[in-house]
């Protein structure tokens, strides 16, 4: 059995950096710098090798029809080890029956503990530390207004892989934790501990902190609009780890400066974002840019799922973090 590593050269470095590419046995392992192919060479380079196993990534050229549509194609599972795949792989080869995976879960913690950092750094108001650090003789303490997150009630949008790694890191804080997601059964929140609440609207109207992490489908899109903003407190704290569309931007600009919101936003709906954009505006919004996740050091557990989903394929095994027609169809 022949496996395909067609990887850039940068991907390379950032997945694997000095490690070699695995040994498994059964599977020859062969490698090809796919940085500067064009689509002509990709499909060339894949009716010479034939692989059994397609390894691919971050900049990986999508795969030709010609091979996908192919009854007789080589390929009989195409591992991704990365995110989102569409940029790669054509729904048809999932039509086709190919099995497709990709780095599942494993970065979600990543994410999470952004969004935790987010949510401490507007409580405590970081963005106007700097201020004070320059000799101004007043009470930094009581004119930074910091906050706790200590027994907040919490809002989680969203509840896949992302939500159910934040739950228990807020329940280290003692937070009220609720959560809403359209399609997920209740019952699946409250075995994690949290209250679901009824609708997207109640969700907002009873947090003090609300973290984004809702998949953007059309269902989703622009669903975080100007009446459900309304719906925080002042002085609420807002953050987004999930999708930049699924919140009308403008109409968070204009709630944050009317209620005093205090954001901390790491995706947006166009990035990088625009310098013009209304949120650069809003005092102490706290801006990374889509850095959340995978951090460096956590690319080692991307590319050992992949190899242990490889040795699964070679020994007839289920095959870990999957990709579906419904969760490629969803994704973004």
């Amino acid at each position: 059995m022949k496996a395909l590593f067609a990887l850039t050269e940068l991907t390379r470095l950032r997945l694997y950096g000095e490690r070699s590419l695995p040994e498994i046995e059964g599977v020859e392992i062969y490698e090809v710098d796919v940085t500067h192919m064009t689509a002509e060479q990709w499909e060339h380079c894949l009716s010479v090798e034939l692989p059994d196993i397609l390894v691919a990534g971050w900049g990986t050229p999508m795969l030709p029809e010609r091979v996908v549509i192919n009854s007789n194609r080589s390929i009989r599972y195409l591992c991704y080890l990365c995110g989102e795949v569409k940029k790669v792989v054509p729904r048809a080869l999932l039509e086709a029956g190919v099995p497709v995976t990709n780095w599942g879960s494993e970065i979600s913690y990543t994410i999470a503990e952004h969004a935790v950092l987010l949510v401490l750094a507007a409580l405590r108001n970081i963005t106007v530390w700097p201020v004070y650090m320059q000799g101004v003789q007043v009470d930094a303490k009581r004119a930074i207004g910091l906050q706790s997150l200590r027994g907040r009630r919490v809002g989680v949008h969203g509840f896949g892989a992302i939500a159910r790694e934040l739950v228990p890191i807020l329940q280290v804080f003692r937070a009220e934790v609720r959560a809403f997601s359209l399609g997920v059964p209740e019952h699946i929140m409250r075995e994690y501990g949290i209250e679901p609440a009824e609708s997207l609207q109640e969700l907002f109207e009873h947090s003090e902190v609300v973290i984004e992490c809702e998949a953007l489908r059309e269902d989703t899109r622009l669903s975080v609009d100007e009446g459900v903003l309304n719906a925080l407190p002042d002085d609420a704290v807002f953050v987004n780890v999930g999708r930049g569309s699924v919140v009308d931007e403008d109409a968070l600009a204009r709630v944050a400066l009317a209620k005093s919101l205090r954001l901390g936003l790491d995706v947006f709906q166009e990035e990088p974002l625009p310098l013009n954009s209304a949120l650069r505006q809003v005092p102490g919004v706290l801006l990374s840019p889509h850095v959340a996740g995978p951090t460096s050091d956590a690319f080692v557990y991307c590319t050992e799922l992949a190899h242990a989903n490889l040795r699964r394929f070679v020994m007839g095994e289920a095959l870990q973090a999957r990709v579906t027609l419904e969760s490629y169809d969803q994704s973004t």
